[in-house]
């Protein structure tokens, strides 16, 4: 009897440690398994090799080369896509992009317009982009969404209208799995600190460690998820999680903020309003007495022309969204 149960003690622990083991499982990579791809805010800039010295830190990147990039300073989208095609080789399994800046630098599109000419050109070249890596087999995608230029306003107003179309279009792309990474959060409050001479377009060395971190923190999250490991996924155990799906949609209208959104439980609603720089305008709670679809309207108040970072709470639900108000 004691040498059954001392078997049964010993399958137990050995149970145990298997299924540690395909938790704590790391993806192993390759200088050639990930590539940098993109325009200036990539290939003038640090991003790619602080990205390969936090993947060195964590043990995934064994090589003791940086991951490849081709990035190309300058270029509109279609080339992004089209140096991906001619001068990725080997392909990688991974890539993380960004596009788009550079054919919104002189386009004129009214405040919120996602039908505007030139947004629904970057939107097809980023649609044949996606095909492009699905048909050279890429597993997994990180796209980026830029932070404010505060001395290009022009530009910053285009953005913010493509940070909400490829929001959308990122959420509904299963092939390749694709995520997506805002750096509007990450820049609040820190531009002065992030930039250097006024040069808004490219980070210096401790912007691109800070934008290489919040790349690196999306991939490892929910045990290595982006990665194709095999491991399980621990997605429902976290507490605290960023819902792609969580804000349906948002309008201002008449000094209010009308939203709509998905809650997975009955619990508070809490709204926060920040300014670039990280400055808190507006703060509001309101109550989900059931889950589900919710429309809800927040009495904002006038707020200054600009662009917003809105934060939704609900719940175990996290939700970060630009708002421009005009």
């Amino acid at each position: 009897m004691h040498n059954l149960k001392s078997c049964f003690v010993k399958m137990t622990f050995a149970c145990l440690f298997i299924v540690f083991t395909m938790y704590a499982q790391k993806p192993q990579l390759t200088e050639n398994d990930l590539l940098c791809n993109g325009e200036s805010f990539f290939e003038m800039t640090d991003i790619c090799k602080e990205l390969s010295n936090l993947a060195r830190e964590d043990g995934v990147l064994i090589s003791n080369k940086n991951f490849n990039q081709v990035a190309q300073s300058g270029q509109q989208i279609s080339v992004i896509r089209n140096n991906f095609v001619t001068k990725a080789n080997p392909k990688p399994k991974y890539v993380v992009t960004d596009g788009g800046g550079i054919d919104l630098m002189f386009a004129n599109c009214q405040p919120g317009d996602k039908n505007c000419g030139q947004i629904q050109e970057c939107k097809r070249e980023l649609l044949l982009y996606i095909d492009e890596m699905k048909k050279a087999g890429v597993k997994a995608f990180l796209w980026m969404g830029y932070p404010e230029v505060p001395n290009m306003q022009n530009l910053t107003i285009n953005q913010a209208i493509w940070t909400e179309v490829t929001k959308e279009l990122i959420a509904q792309t299963t092939e390749p799995k694709a995520i997506y990474v805002d750096l509007l959060p990450v820049f609040a409050g820190h531009y002065n600190q992030y930039f250097s001479n006024n040069d808004y377009l490219h980070p210096n060395n401790t912007g691109s460690r800070a934008v290489a971190q919040a790349f690196w923190d999306a991939m490892k999250a929910n045990n290595y998820a982006f990665f194709d490991t095999g491991a399980v996924s621990v997605s429902e155990q976290t507490v605290n999680k960023v819902v792609s799906n969580h804000i349906l949609g948002q309008k201002m209208k008449n000094d209010n903020l009308y939203l709509s959104l998905s809650v997975d439980q009955p619990s508070d609603i809490k709204l926060r309003l920040t300014t670039a720089s990280g400055r808190s305008v507006f703060t509001a709670q309101k109550h989900a007495a059931v889950s589900g679809k919710q429309d809800v309207v927040f009495h904002t108040g006038r707020l200054a022309s600009g662009v917003y970072l809105c934060e939704i709470r609900t719940g175990k639900q996290i939700s970060q969204s630009t708002l421009l108000v005009h």
